[in-house]
């Protein structure tokens, strides 16, 4: 008795939901809408800071678009292009791998690898830093060319 009552009841609420439309209301305030630019970043020269106690490779561009007005009332965001099975993925930056190595005595080297960027008006600069110092000094160990992307809303 208890389930023909709620069905019952559960037809009577589906039914009584339709009916004809009514009319379109009136028209809202104009927005302010939402702009956004893209910037794609190719990096195939890496600098060095070369700095005591924080070396990391660097590439620095201007970026016009990045304006004092997107600096402080917009969102800026990076993002790495990588290409797996085939296909072009984006990953939101900071990105991070856990890498190894082979030292010059056949050891293996185990370190983190993290891929971030910063930016201010008008520029954009991307930075790998390894957490193995190794390598620290040694401006003759490269990253890899790699695709970047950033993307301002505002």
């Amino acid at each position: 008795m208890k389930k023909s009552l709620f069905f019952l009841l559960a037809a009577l609420v589906i039914c009584s939901c339709r009916g004809p439309m009514g009319p379109e209301g009136p028209q809202g305030p104009k927005g302010d809408g939402m702009n956004w630019k893209i910037v794609d970043l190719d990096i195939t020269q890496w600098d060095y800071s070369n700095y005591t106690d924080n070396n990391y490779y660097f590439a620095k561009y201007n970026v016009p678009a990045l304006t004092n007005f997107v600096f402080t009332d917009g969102n800026v965001n990076g993002y790495i292009l990588l290409k797996e099975n085939g296909e072009t993925i984006q990953h939101s930056l900071p990105y991070v791998l856990h890498k190894y190595d082979i030292d010059g005595n056949g050891d293996p080297i185990y370190y983190t690898e993290t891929i971030d960027f910063v930016y201010g008006v008008g520029w954009v600069q991307i930075e790998v830093r390894d957490s193995d110092f190794a390598y620290e000094g040694d401006a003759s160990i490269v990253p890899n060319a790699m695709s970047f992307r950033v993307v301002m809303t505002y």
